[in-house]
């Protein structure tokens, strides 16, 4: 899975599907569904979203917003427990994160105009909570 991640921060305008080896590590993508693997995983794309501009932050970003809403963890696996032993849900678990980042986001939006459309969707995404789209 870290190489999944790694090649996400090399990644250019001309690749093809530039998060799709992320959608398939952390959960099934074509069923849309997430492992709780995509916790840690929103950790690693929004460090690549705060560091590598680009490409891979759109990529990043886009990964983001093809979960939001869209994917439900993977049947049996909507928790998991910590090394604390605490009962961690997968979806309010992303959410959280994302709202940690959130000042940071809009420092990204204000200043990178080539992410700033994505970063608002995803800001207003978080807005709304994770609402299932049909």
């Amino acid at each position: 899975m870290a190489e999944t991640f790694r090649a996400l921060m090399r990644t250019t305008w001309a690749d093809q599907d530039r998060g799709g080896g992320i959608r398939s590590a952390v959960g099934n993508d074509h069923a849309g569904t997430l492992y709780p693997a995509a916790v840690a995983g929103t950790d690693v794309l929004l460090h690549i979203i705060s560091a590598c501009p680009g490409a891979p932050r759109n990529a990043a970003l886009c990964v983001l917003l093809d979960w939001w809403g869209c994917f439900q963890p993977e049947p049996g696996f909507d928790a998991y427990t910590d090394q604390d032993e605490h009962r961690v849900e997968i979806i309010p678990a992303i959410m959280q994160r994302v709202e940690q980042a959130a000042d940071t986001l809009r420092v990204i939006a204000e200043h990178d105009t080539q992410a700033r459309g994505l970063v608002r969707e995803l800001l207003r995404s978080l807005d709304r909570g994770w609402i299932a789209e049909e």
